[in-house]
């Protein structure tokens, strides 16, 4: 493969569709109820980086191996301080290479959270203690989708409000706080069980019909696809993640470092992405704000409007009323 090659790749996925497992009704770009955009029937430029970094990782390997071709036929990206900045010196001013060639350019954007009231109507709507308690559970310790479905009973320690969950990726077992509520609802869903179901070492969330199977990920995405059909909206288990980092971040008793070891993430740069502005905050602040000029302009001693330009007869004989007079 050549850099021809890599070319032809990335145009060939700018240019392609996704085939969709079965057809899709026609759906307005953003969602009305989450404010969300739908997944684009193209491939998105994180998607076509992604592949980048595999197939570079891949020659890399055997170029390193010395069983592939010696150039990395995948441009890499030309860092003032090397790859990725790794012998950049601490006491000096990091600078950000320019983009490799064919990587795509990836929108900057805040992380997608549920504002408190759009929340509330989608915990009501869920119909079981199970569901309720795995709700709690995410968006209260923002521990991944994955890693609470792999809890088991063991992992769960309710006499210290937190529960333990294998990182993804580094494999790592963490202990993270979460609400007392989510346990509340943790132990009322425990006592629709089995007793053989809620001993230490068995998995800590179940199918609802029998014979009882463990809940897997794909089953959790169909607890919330079933309320979003409900709600016509389009959230995501992700979606509650950013949620509890946000609520963190607006709690000036929960410092940022906290935050950063709650999330487990490795640089304390990707936990201030959950420092910006939330959009719906934002509208409802400058909103409110528009709301209050209106009010200063009618109380007294609010200086007078700008004059019409408009005779107040021809107001007057166009609308009717003495409202222009």
């Amino acid at each position: 493969m050549t850099r021809d090659d890599i070319r032809e790749f990335v145009t060939m996925l700018r240019a392609s569709t996704k085939k969709p497992a079965r057809p899709r009704r026609p759906v307005p770009a953003i969602n009305e109820v989450s404010g969300k955009p739908y997944l684009s029937a193209q491939y998105s430029p994180r998607t076509i980086n992604h592949n980048l970094s595999v197939l570079f990782a891949f020659y890399d390997f055997h170029r390193r191996a010395l069983t592939g071709p010696l150039r990395n036929p995948v441009p890499e990206r030309a860092g003032h301080y090397g790859r990725f900045g790794a012998h950049h010196n601490p006491e000096e001013e990091y600078r950000q290479g320019p983009r490799a060639d064919y990587r795509q350019k990836v929108p900057v954007q805040a992380p997608r959270s549920i504002p408190d009231q759009a929340f509330e109507d989608l915990f009501t709507r869920l119909g079981t203690d199970r569901d309720r308690a795995l709700v709690a559970f995410y968006v209260s310790s923002a521990a991944r989708p994955s890693e609470l479905v792999g809890l088991t009973n063991g992992m769960v320690d309710v006499g210290q409000q937190c529960i333990s969950v294998v990182r993804k990726g580094s494999g790592a077992v963490q202990r993270i706080p979460a609400s007392n509520e989510a346990f509340t609802w943790f132990r009322l869903y425990q006592d629709s069980l089995p007793e053989d179901l809620i001993q230490a070492g068995s998995a800590a969330w179940w199918t609802l019909r029998k014979p009882y199977r463990p809940l897997n990920y794909e089953a959790a995405r169909g607890i919330l696809r079933r309320v979003n059909t409900v709600l016509g909206a389009n959230w995501t288990l992700h979606d509650f993640r950013h949620t509890a980092a946000i609520r963190m971040a607006r709690d000036p008793n929960v410092s940022l470092t906290d935050i950063q070891a709650v999330l487990g993430h490795v640089h304390i740069t990707t936990t201030e992405n959950y420092l910006r502005l939330r959009e719906d905050e934002v509208i409802e602040r400058v909103n409110q704000h528009f709301i209050s000029r209106a009010a200063a302009k009618r109380s007294p001693g609010a200086p007078p409007d700008r004059p019409s330009p408009y005779s107040a007869a021809d107001m007057t004989e166009l609308f009717g009323g003495s409202q222009w007079q």
